[in-house]
């Protein structure tokens, strides 16, 4: 029987792209149905974002354990201290699930590749043009650029992040299965623990 796990991500957060190789490791023995939910963690930032603002935004604790967390799971991170306007990015992946009826492969893929752009080749994913190249790319772009230029998809980005606080998500990644939780990125034997609870409830 598959388990649905829901996991609210912005792509500002290196936890949610270690996020990524978490769930290709849990899929290696756990038959999910993953489904990624914007959660816009700054939602006043600048198109271009902003330089932070004090040193609460860049905890070297945090960054370097972002950094084990990619030797641990062999990926390429750079990480970078301006802060980042995700909005284009999450509403281009709204716009895949919008206009693939919900295909959670081509959902996923653009998610990826979105993740793979910005900290792995440095892409700058809050510049319209990167976010239509990665799309293009990944040969979702119909249509994408008049969906992020008239912005049809922000009021759904923003309601996702409602409706996450209105549940007590506060922030990302934020796993969901069976009615149980897990926050950020422990040891994968949480995962396991939350996926059986999952399991045990029916998933």
């Amino acid at each position: 029987m598959s388990i649905a796990l829901r996991i609210y991500y912005d792509f500002s957060s290196p936890f949610c792209y270690a996020g990524r190789a978490v769930v290709a490791r849990l899929r290696e023995t756990w038959p999910l149905v993953v489904e990624w939910l914007p959660f816009e963690i700054i939602d006043y930032l600048p198109p271009k974002g902003a330089n932070p603002q004090n040193p609460a935004f860049v905890r070297r604790g945090e960054r370097q354990r972002a950094l084990r967390l990619a030797e641990q799971y062999g990926l390429t991170m750079h990480l970078r201290e301006r802060l980042l306007n995700t909005n284009l990015a999450l509403c281009a992946v709204e716009q895949v699930r919008a206009t693939t009826e919900g295909d959670a492969d081509a959902v996923d893929r653009l998610h990826g590749a979105l993740f793979d752009a910005y900290y792995r080749d440095q892409r700058d994913i809050a510049d319209l043009g990167v976010v239509l190249d990665v799309s293009r790319e990944q040969s979702l772009d119909a249509g994408m650029e008049a969906a992020l230029s008239d912005g049809r998809h922000r009021v759904k980005v923003a309601r996702s992040r409602a409706e996450a606080h209105a549940n007590g998500v506060v922030s990302v990644p934020t796993w969901l299965a069976g009615g149980y939780a897990v926050v950020g990125v422990p040891e994968l034997a949480a995962f396991e623990r939350l996926l059986e609870t999952a399991r045990a409830a029916g998933g």
